[in-house]
């Protein structure tokens, strides 16, 4: 027996004694009924003896729903059901008792927020938001319910409902992420961005500002915006902001100055040189972030990623390999071997959730795993096994 089924057999075992012990225990009008009780407890225990854990499970469901009283019976079997993955008989045990009407308030409490659970862990998102609104006026449940919900407007894209929860989670002292509301005003920028409202877009990174004020990701909204409107000098002062506050978000700033540099023309290798002199010490996130975002048409940026491909020894050893040096290449070879590494990157992870370790090639402000902001961090290295393992991806 594995370790999962040895924990499944004793919670089993655990909620059967309590059935079977109340059958025993408590006195009872119909000794016809007690005698029902104690048969399906008895054949619960005889199917996890013969290690049937599915029909123990029924066994002692029976036993339960034979006695009204046992409220709190109910309540684990619903829980083991919904971790075991089991969500339509979690489901169906806390609407039987959420239905009844001699129930208990802070009772009935329970069972709708653990009826809440069970519709999230189904992905039935607007039937747990329509329990737990209630949830968050007052109750043991009120800060788990207002989390919940928080989550489900995320999942939903409703911001502005996220940011109301957000604000009474405050109040209370129990406010999830301090960087969660500036992360919300700036996805309502890039929506308002996206339907060319431009005013609404800047409120919105007004109002993520004040929340927070370096930063990053406002920043490059605000860069975006700034680009389009032509205003150089700002677009180029708010991504030497980025740089310098985090060198790891090359990977966004460069893209960006590809589209400033080339904006200003013969004045582009200076404007990419300006950036690469905010963080003297990031070569090798510029030179990364460069070849990832074909960015070597400037001779600062080739100039970097020239360097770093002579430093990573995995790298230089392959150039070595074919007869070049790493030190000498020309432009054409510095390109060519770019090109490789962006193909073979293509295929193996980019980033890295540095709370849960989720994985992924595409950036993510909020991680998909364990719902985190700003957790996600570039990889600056490439994994040439793991890219050529993977076969060759479309040119």
């Amino acid at each position: 027996m594995n370790p999962e089924s040895v924990w499944i057999f004793l919670g089993l075992l655990f909620l059967g004694g309590a059935i079977g012990f109340y059958a025993a225990r408590r006195p009872r009008p119909s000794t016809i009924g007690a005698e029902r009780v104690r048969g399906n407890y008895l054949a619960g225990v005889n199917f996890l003896v013969n290690e049937q854990p599915d029909r123990a499970l029924e066994a002692f469901l029976r036993a339960a729903e034979l006695d009204g009283d046992t409220v709190e019976t109910h309540f684990a079997l619903g829980s083991l059901y919904r971790r075991r993955g089991e969500v339509d008989r979690a489901i169906r045990i806390h609407q039987n008792i959420v239905t009844r009407e001699t129930l208990e308030p802070e009772q009935r409490g329970q069972a709708s927020f653990a009826l809440a659970q069970d519709y999230l862990r189904a992905g039935l998102l607007d039937r747990a938001e329509k329990i737990l609104e209630p949830l968050t006026a007052s109750g043991p449940h009120r800060m788990a319910a207002m989390r919940h919900l928080m989550r489900i407007y995320e999942q939903q894209h409703d911001w502005l409902r996220a940011i109301e929860v957000f604000r009474e989670l405050d109040k209370s002292g129990k406010s999830p992420q301090e960087d969660a509301i500036a992360h919300y005003f700036c996805e309502l920028a890039e929506e308002a961005h996206e339907l060319r409202n431009l005013d609404e877009a800047k409120a919105y990174l007004r109002a993520a500002r004040a929340e927070r004020r370096r930063f990053p990701r406002g920043a490059l909204v605000r860069t975006d915006i700034a680009i389009e409107q032509r205003d150089v000098a700002l677009a180029e002062r708010l991504l030497a902001s980025v740089m310098t506050q985090d060198a790891a978000l090359a990977i966004e700033v460069l893209p960006r100055l590809m589209r400033l540099a080339r904006a200003a023309g013969a004045d582009g290798d200076a404007v990419a040189a300006r950036l690469v002199a905010a963080r003297p010490d990031a070569g090798s996130e510029v030179a990364f972030a460069a070849i990832l975002s074909d960015a070597l048409d400037f001779a600062p940026l080739e100039q970097l990623v020239r360097a770093f491909i002579a430093q990573d020894e995995i790298i230089s050893g392959l150039v070595r390999a074919i007869g070049r040096d790493p030190a000498t290449l020309d432009s054409r070879a510095v390109r060519e071997v770019a090109v490789v590494l962006r193909r073979l990157a293509a295929t193996t992870p980019r980033y890295r959730c540095a709370r849960c370790g989720f994985s992924s090639i595409n950036h993510f402000w909020q991680c998909p795993g364990c719902k985190s902001w700003d957790s996600q961090r570039p990889l600056l290295r490439f994994d040439l096994v793991a890219g050529l393992e993977r076969g060759h991806p479309p040119a």
